[in-house]
């Protein structure tokens, strides 16, 4: 496991929380608890990278 930061990586956190053993999928065998200190302005997901792709879903599509 390979974790890549921009920012200061000694106000990140990372600890395993449980290994899931064969014959579970590779990408499922780790569950990681993260935790990190945000400046008090920081809003987490709030760049245009993490914005809905379409922000007006018609109702017949969104209750089905």
């Amino acid at each position: 496991m390979l974790l890549c930061t921009e920012d200061n990586s000694e106000l990140l956190k990372v600890k395993i929380e449980r290994v899931n053993l064969v014959p579970t999928l590779l990408h499922l065998r780790l569950l990681f608890n993260m935790t990190a200190e945000w400046h008090e302005d920081f809003l987490a997901f709030s760049s245009r990278e993490y914005q809905p792709l379409k922000a007006d879903i018609p109702v017949a599509y969104a209750s089905s």
